[in-house]
């Protein structure tokens, strides 16, 4: 039976372990060390979940992770007459264990994460999605914005 929740501090070693799984299945490895990217990825995860600005949905099947997505809100400046803490959501570090897969999973904490988001106040969620899943995004109601600009150096 798969559970989705949100993420706890004692979720961090799995999700530490999720990440460097998946930068090794993308092959973005550096010359980092388990080690030092445990060191670096923890601390980071323990001060985003501690913050109330980060927010993650996990899968859980059998006591193990088997998937989860991250939500970070981003907040605006306050308007006259409109919510007192205007806020988006950034949808980032996506991932499903390759064994799992396909069986909707990562359907299931999208509409865990977008209802929670509307309970919430979010006024909109969005991504950056890899060649590979915009398939899947689309599926879930997002769409391409004409919006945004970018601006890299």
């Amino acid at each position: 039976m798969t559970t989705i929740r949100l993420a706890t501090l004692d979720d961090i070693e799995e999700l530490v372990q999720m990440r460097w799984d998946y930068t090794l299945e993308e092959q973005l490895l550096t010359t980092a060390s388990f080690a030092e990217f445990h060191d670096t990825c923890s601390t980071f995860l323990r001060k985003a979940m501690e913050s109330g600005d980060w927010h993650i949905w996990v899968a859980d099947i059998g006591n193990r992770i088997v998937s989860h997505m991250y939500l970070q809100f981003i907040h605006k400046v306050p308007r006259p007459g409109k919510s007192p803490d205007p806020r988006f959501g950034y949808v980032t570090n996506v991932y499903t264990r390759p064994t799992f897969r396909g069986q909707g999973i990562g359907t299931k904490i999208h509409i865990a994460l977008e209802t929670w988001s509307k309970e919430n106040e979010v006024e909109f969620l969005i991504l950056w999605p890899s060649s590979h899943s915009v398939e899947f995004y689309e599926r879930n109601g997002f769409v391409r914005s004409e919006e945004a600009l970018e601006k890299h150096w």
